[in-house]
């Protein structure tokens, strides 16, 4: 079940994510990934990530793109 805050703001229970999204200030230590991602998308690049399984992919995506 999800925490609400009182200006009801979604507050998840754990800090430390581990699956999906929960937006910027849940996310950390990914400033030069999220500038590069964002760097080549803006210059028309193609873009791959490749990484095992639950290194943060899909919350490097969602974050860059919640940045725009």
């Amino acid at each position: 079940m999800k925490s609400m805050t009182k200006k009801g703001a979604y507050m998840p229970r754990n800090p430390f994510i581990y699956e999906g999204y929960e937006g910027p200030d849940y996310f950390c230590d990914r400033t030069e990934e999220t500038e590069n991602v964002i760097s080549d998308l803006q210059n028309g690049r193609n873009v791959t990530l490749v990484s095992p399984r639950k290194i943060g992919k899909t919350g490097l995506i969602l974050h860059t793109f919640s940045n725009r």
